[in-house]
């Protein structure tokens, strides 16, 4: 049965409507309800609904398209007084403020009517009230819930007037709660009369919130350091971090001051906060600013919910003198509208930092402490917010780290925006378990980031190679390159232990179909009306690694320049300048090689012999095919063509430089700076000085040391470089 009335009044003030709705329909006793009492007193008058939703499959398992897995069951939750006669609420303590309102959770199956739903609640709410949560209540004054109704409010396109509508207790939670055909506002109101006298009666009203700010589990995992970034890791729904409030207290366990040090989603603690504890209080809002449920299983209603505390005190921070000395330069410098800042940075994914050939083999140098994630991810976001760069592009991003960290870190402290691409997945093959094989659908556990400054740059298109390999069989020339692989081509004359086989060949070629090219054409946004934006290309790779795989990291090389400048030739018919490419990414190749050459150049060597220095051999290029070779052949340059460092990887008896950033030089980017890197020689000399500092228990041998450690968080040195672009600032 449907009833409809009229109302006249704000939205929000409803006690008028439901005296004279309760009067006609439930002979309320106007002396002993007050509605309008009630209605002020509920510190939280709303009951959150949102879908339950199944715990997402692993990043193995999981489809590169997501999981469309069905909803089954509906959470509610709502906080309810204790309501003693009178019609007054029972406080939280003597001093008054906030009424205690107990939490009422439900999970109920979507397709459970809304009649049995209600009925469960008032049940519940009676339950709870009779089990003496209130000893110093007499029993016999307290108001039961005895009907609970859903009613729906119209307010009218063309005046002020408003009406209810009740809604029909046989349809089902989801068509009351979760369908898209309702965008009007729902109210739940609960009758209550005294326990034995049901001529007593009174009302509660909430407004129904569907898809609340949730948080489901935070903690503070990383060690706080002086100086240092610290933020939450955050798994949750629909939480808008700008409009929720993050209190940061600073002090002794069980004795937090009153007052937060810190206000905001991330904390720096200060050298007065050395060894003293750390507590994070959370009140969640939406991105329409509207309350959402408080974190944590508090019996009764906070507003901020349960606190979250460190397990770490704050620590003093390692000295990270390389990199003091690089952020001193920044530090000088003076803002300026037409440089373009970009880092290129492999992290270390936290998959291969704790596996066992890290473990017994490539960082046997490096400490449990120093290797852990707890203790690198503080020393990566600061070394990434020092930079105030405007593009950043990193590898080895796990997953996790990039969702629950940096995609949160850079956008809230950056205001910067991101991409990201996992690599495929590679496992047994299921037809012959002896096998490995790469699942395009599947994703590993880390890939490659671009974060961009969202307040000079707008996100025009993006793109994604998956696998690039995958990508290079539909492209004749390249296709041919895969196809005429043998054993011969994985020679190293450098590591000649790891020469292949045809089996090895095969499963190498598996492995090397996981690495993926992630970016994004980007425009500049207009610092003027008369400017005229300009637009530029942004990608970023991971190579496959293995020693003797120079030929599968040639080919993924001409894969990913032509499929950039098969991509530059759209834009470039538009304009008569070439369009701006800056290519970043860990090639695992030194430059010198093929590899390097068929980035920057498009063949394999830059010299006319036939036999590059990692084996390849250059007879019959087939790059110089036409079958699907682009007109356009531009020339790439590093960034560090001028003073190449000596290395940008370094673990105990290898090191090499194999990250690039490089962009096109006939375009008009220009690098107008970089940051040095030190020599191996310096480097050893820095790190043994430091520690000897630190006064660390052992200082090994040179030949024993490498990166990671305590005062570099990766194995890799990160690229920084400025570019000067007259577009920029026009």
């Amino acid at each position: 049965m449907w009833i409809r009335f009229s109302l006249r009044h704000h939205r929000h003030r409803y006690h008028h409507f439901f005296r004279n709705y309760l009067q006609r329909n439930m002979h309320m006793n106007q002396s002993q309800g007050n509605l309008s009492g009630l209605s002020s007193n509920l510190v939280f008058p709303y009951l959150l609904v949102s879908p339950v939703t199944p715990p997402p499959l692993s990043p193995s398992t999981t489809p590169a398209g997501g999981t469309n897995q069905e909803c089954k069951k509906l959470y509610a939750e709502l906080f309810i007084p204790l309501i003693v006669s009178n019609s007054s609420i029972v406080p939280t303590d003597n001093q008054g403020g906030d009424c205690k309102q107990r939490r009422y959770c439900f999970e109920r199956p979507i397709h459970e009517t809304l009649s049995g739903f209600l009925s469960n609640l008032v049940s519940t709410i009676n339950s709870r009230y009779l089990k003496g949560n209130c000893p110093t209540v007499n029993q016999d004054t307290v108001y039961l819930a005895t009907q609970a109704d859903l009613l729906l409010l119209h307010k009218s396109a063309k005046d002020s007037n408003t009406s209810m509508t009740e809604f029909n207790k046989a349809k089902t939670l989801e068509d009351c709660f979760l369908s898209d055909w309702c965008t009007e506002e729902i109210l739940l109101q609960i009758n209550f009369c005294v326990r034995n006298n049901p001529e007593k009666t009174t009302s509660l009203v909430y407004q129904v919130q569907r898809n609340p700010a949730r948080m489901f589990r935070c903690r503070l995992s990383t060690i706080p350091m002086v100086g240092y970034p610290m933020l939450p890791c955050i798994e949750g729904e629909n939480i808008c971090l700008t409009k929720s409030e993050f209190l940061w207290f600073v002090g002794q366990p069980q004795q937090w001051p009153e007052q937060p040090c810190h206000k905001g989603f991330i904390f720096i603690p200060d050298q007065s906060h050395l060894d003293l504890s750390v507590q994070l209080r959370v009140r969640l809002r939406d991105a329409n600013g509207k309350d959402g449920s408080p974190y944590g299983v508090n019996k009764f209603y906070t507003p901020y919910g349960q606190p979250i505390e460190c397990k770490s005190p704050i620590v003093k921070p390692p000295v990270q003198e390389f990199h003091e000395q690089r952020y001193e330069l920044i530090r000088n410098d003076e803002m300026d509208s037409q440089r373009l800042r970009v880092v290129s940075y492999n992290i270390l994914a936290e998959v291969y930092a704790r596996s066992d050939l890290a473990r017994n083999a490539l960082f046997q140098h490096c400490p449990e402490n120093f290797i852990c994630s707890a203790y690198r991810l503080p020393l990566i976001l600061h070394e990434l917010y020092s930079y105030q760069s405007d593009i950043i592009c990193l590898q080895e991003v796990d997953r996790w780290i990039y969702e629950k960290y940096l995609l949160h870190g850079l956008k809230y402290y950056k205001n910067m925006d991101s991409l990201f691409l996992a690599k495929r997945a590679v496992q047994p093959d299921p037809d012959n378990p002896a096998k490995m094989k790469t699942d395009m659908e599947k994703e590993k556990g880390e890939g490659c980031a671009i974060f961009y400054s969202s307040s000079r740059f707008e996100l025009v298109s993006q793109f994604y190679l998956p696998s690039i390999l995958d990508y290079a069989s539909t492209v004749p020339f390249l296709s041919n390159m895969l196809v005429n692989l043998t054993p011969a081509d994985f020679k190293s004359a450098s590591s000649k232990e790891h020469s292949f086989n045809e089996e090895d060949v095969d499963v190498h070629i598996q492995k090397s179909l996981s690495q993926c090219l992630v970016g994004g054409v980007f425009r500049t946004k207009s610092s003027s009306p008369s400017s005229t934006p300009a637009l530029f290309i942004v990608a970023n790779t991971h190579f496959y690694f293995h020693p003797s795989a120079s030929s599968l990291r040639l080919i993924q090389a001409h894969t990913v320049r032509h499929y950039l400048l098969k991509l530059a030739m759209e834009y470039n018919q538009a304009s008569k300048k070439p369009i701006p490419i800056i290519f970043c990414g860990d090639i695992n190749q030194s430059p010198g090689t093929s590899v390097y050459h068929a980035l920057t150049t498009g063949n394999n060597s830059n010299t006319t012999t036939t036999t590059t220095t990692d084996g390849i051999n250059n007879n019959d290029n087939p790059i110089h095919s036409s079958q699907g070779k682009t007109a356009y052949q531009p020339i790439f340059e590093s960034v560090y063509a001028n003073n190449p460092p000596e290395f940008t990887n370094w673990v105990p008896k290898f090191n090499s430089t194999l990250d690039v950033i490089l962009y096109n030089t006939d375009s008009e980017l220009k690098c107008t700076r970089f940051m040095p890197i030190d020599t191996l020689k310096q480097m050893k000399q820095r790190i043994i000085q430091q520690m000897a500092v630190d006064n660390a228990e052992f200082i090994p041998d040179e030949d024993k040391l490498g990166l990671p450690n305590a005062y570099f968080p990766s194995d890799h040195i990160a690229l920084v470089a400025d570019f000067s672009w007259n577009s920029l600032g026009h």
